[in-house]
């Protein structure tokens, strides 16, 4: 696990916990629901299976014994990509998310990349200007998530990288072990 130095780590009055067993990943469930759209979230089911795979780094986040957050990460060849990231919302603008951030990236031993929602309003502009502050910038914007449910069509999304100057062979070979691993393309195919 190329992340294994976040396990346990406690980060001011946060810690960082491993999702390891499907129950765990109760605790996220309406964290989840109330953070992401419906068209950008995996069933559980599917994230149940996804903690099987070895590339797989899933965090609960705490505060004073509560679970106040979620960090879903993937460690690829050239990238450790952040599949979900989330604060609760009555503990959002409290620099939570800035604090998990930061360590991620001082830990993270290949660039992060994420995806992000092209800025349309003012959430989605604040979500860009927050990884830009924290020194993540867009790689490219013509990424098209594919969906998580076969009913829905792809998503355009940015991709954002803490590395600015992510070689596009690197951008290229993440985008097709995002397609197996996590959003698992070819399996699709085959049904």
């Amino acid at each position: 696990m190329c992340l294994k130095a976040l396990d346990g780590l406690h980060i001011g009055e946060l810690e960082l916990r491993r999702t390891t067993r499907p129950i765990e990943l109760l605790e996220i469930v309406k964290i989840y629901e109330s953070s992401f759209p419906f068209e950008e979230r995996r069933s559980l089911e599917s994230m149940s299976e996804a903690l099987s795979s070895s590339s797989v780094c899933f965090f609960r986040i705490y505060r004073a014994g509560n679970c106040i957050g979620m960090l879903h990460c993937w460690c690829f060849s050239h990238v450790v990509y952040c599949e979900h990231f989330a604060i609760a919302q009555n503990f959002r603008n409290q620099r939570y998310g800035q604090m998990v951030l930061r360590t991620l990236l001082a830990n993270a031993p290949k660039p992060l990349l994420l995806e992000v929602e092209p800025p349309t309003d003012e959430l989605t502009t604040r979500r860009i200007n927050f990884y830009e502050r924290e020194g993540l910038s867009i790689v490219k914007t013509d990424y098209m998530q594919p969906p998580y449910h076969p009913s829905l069509p792809p998503l355009p999304l940015y991709l954002l990288s803490n590395e600015p100057q992510l070689a596009p062979k690197a951008i290229s070979e993440s985008v097709l072990e995002l397609l197996a691993q996590v959003y698992r393309t070819e399996d699709r195919m085959k049904n």
